[in-house]
């Protein structure tokens, strides 16, 4: 009983037993910095708790606060964005974008964002088609390539080709999976030294979820 009852208090300080608190990241990165951070914080949580008391969710990318900031000023109306995992962000770049392509697994959940984007293109797939769907689309299509659904590793190989000179390779979630090895510790390690990438870290705080999380944005270089 009283595991159960330290693990319930872990989890309401710090969002997980692998987190450090609530306040940091999975890599430990502390995510109260700056003024910029404090109210992003209040405003996952208030967004948080209308997203669990009523069920509406933040039409916007679900990525750290000053990541989503960055990629704002730098897309457009003639914008291509390709994305693996459908979801608030299809929504925001379908009214904001040129075209969004989006590659989602889940069919009941793309019948519920259709409607709502209808101008987005979205191809329900797994297995293999899921992350070679991008290959369907000439070098350098696309301004914005989001990985943030299954099989990450596989798509984050997919995507540089189709990845114009200048644009941006999103990666949510990037400090997830290290002690495990898994796809984001193994896109991290990938990362480093890169030479054909420009590779920024964002910690900060999503909308609807009330813990920090890194989302890293790559900027092609070559």
């Amino acid at each position: 009983m009283l595991t159960q009852v330290n693990k319930a208090f872990i989890k309401i300080v710090s969002g997980s037993e692998s987190r450090r608190s609530r306040l940091h990241d999975l890599k430990g990165n502390f995510a109260l910095r700056t003024a910029s951070d404090i109210a992003d914080c209040m405003f996952s949580l208030a967004t948080c708790l209308v997203r669990v008391s009523t069920g509406y969710r933040v039409r916007r990318p679900w990525i750290a606060s000053n990541a989503f900031r960055f990629l704002q000023r730098r897309i457009g109306n003639e914008t291509r964005v390709f994305e693996w995992g459908s979801g608030m962000s299809t929504l925001w770049f379908s009214s904001n974008c040129r075209e969004v392509h989006s590659v989602e697994d889940n069919a009941s959940w793309i019948h519920f964002l259709r409607s709502r984007a209808e101008s987005a293109k979205f191809y329900c797939l797994a297995g293999d088609p899921y992350f070679r769907k991008i290959h369907e689309f000439p070098p350098g299509y696309f301004d914005v390539i989001i990985v943030d659904g299954r099989q990450r590793l596989c798509c984050f190989q997919a995507a540089h080709q189709h990845l114009k000179i200048g644009g941006l390779l999103v990666i949510d979630n990037t400090d997830r999976h290290q002690e495990t090895r898994g796809d984001e510790y193994h896109i991290n390690r990938l990362l480093t030294g890169s030479i054909s990438y420009k590779v920024l870290r964002f910690t900060g705080w999503a909308p609807g979820l009330f813990f920090p999380q890194e989302t890293t944005v790559c900027i092609r270089l070559r």
